[in-house]
């Protein structure tokens, strides 16, 4: 599982070259400059020349000087294009180093932010998302989604098969809600038996479609229980900030679990205005 761009807009395209390693790059440079080297030579002398004898300079030069700008060329390509292998070997070097540092660190950071047993995200990580999900939606004025799931009569489940069965069905509960989600939404374990689902572009209806598509999972053969969830949704304008979201989409949790559990709950409620001046 990996952690989620903040906008996919923001990904910089790696330009081409950066994608060459050293050991290559830095020779085909030393070559450059080394074709540079005779070439500038005999640019200046040229350019030192007399206008007048121009033409005649250059026949001269090149009759009586050739040997010496291919020997200057021979030199020149060679001692750049070896001193550009060897900076390139230890440019090389220490750049996979810092790529494996720098995986390590993301790794280390993914399991900061997730939680082991499901490896969904972590509550404090799904506020963040959230924040800033909401500010993207108000930026682009697009619909942004949220599911608030609860398995349902967790207690029970503990009570009756002990807490090892029951991490084996927190974990089940992830897995499906996983199979029903877009690749760009986000899964988080918000509590205990609480999981939270960030759908960005994603109005009611669809993310009606996708709680119906966990219920569907759910309620498949072999499964070790049903789950409740209460939908809600932004609509990318007025002032709403992450925790009214979620009052919304627990109320609408708690309202299927009225209902009779095992249910999406999608009721709508006003949404925070932004005061129009008098």
């Amino acid at each position: 599982m990996t952690i989620p761009k903040r906008r996919r807009s923001d990904r910089d395209e790696v330009p081409f070259w950066k994608t060459i390693p050293h050991h290559v790059l830095f020779p085909v440079v030393g070559f450059v400059c080394g074709v540079c080297s005779p070439v500038g030579a005999f640019a200046m002398r040229y350019w030192l020349a007399d206008p007048i004898l121009q033409t005649l300079w250059v026949r001269h030069e090149l009759q009586y000087n050739l040997l010496f700008y291919g020997y200057m060329a021979v030199g020149s390509i060679t001692t750049f294009v070896a001193f550009g292998y060897v900076v390139g070997r230890r440019s090389e070097s220490q750049r996979l180093s810092n790529k494996t540092l720098q995986a390590r660190v993301e790794e280390l950071h993914l399991k900061s932010v997730t939680d082991s047993l499901t490896g969904a995200f972590g509550h404090a990580y799904l506020h963040e998302m959230l924040e800033i999900e909401i500010q993207h939606a108000l930026t682009s004025k697009s619909p942004l989604s949220v599911l608030m799931l609860d398995i349902d009569d967790f207690k029970k489940i503990n009570d009756t098969h002990g807490h090892l069965f029951g991490d084996r069905v927190i974990k089940e509960t992830a897995e499906t809600i996983r199979a029903s989600i877009r690749s760009e939404d986000i899964l988080g374990r918000y509590g205990g038996d609480e999981f939270l689902v960030i759908m960005p572009k994603a109005d009611q209806e669809t993310a009606i479609q996708a709680a119906k598509r966990m219920l569907s999972g759910f309620a498949g053969r072999g499964k070790l229980a049903t789950v409740s969830i209460g939908a809600a949704t932004f609509l990318g304008q007025g002032k709403e900030g992450p925790q009214d979201l979620l009052e919304r989409a627990d109320a609408n949790l708690y309202e299927a679990k009225r209902d009779g559990k095992n249910r999406v709950s999608a009721l709508t409620f006003p949404t925070k205005s932004i005061p129009q001046p008098e």
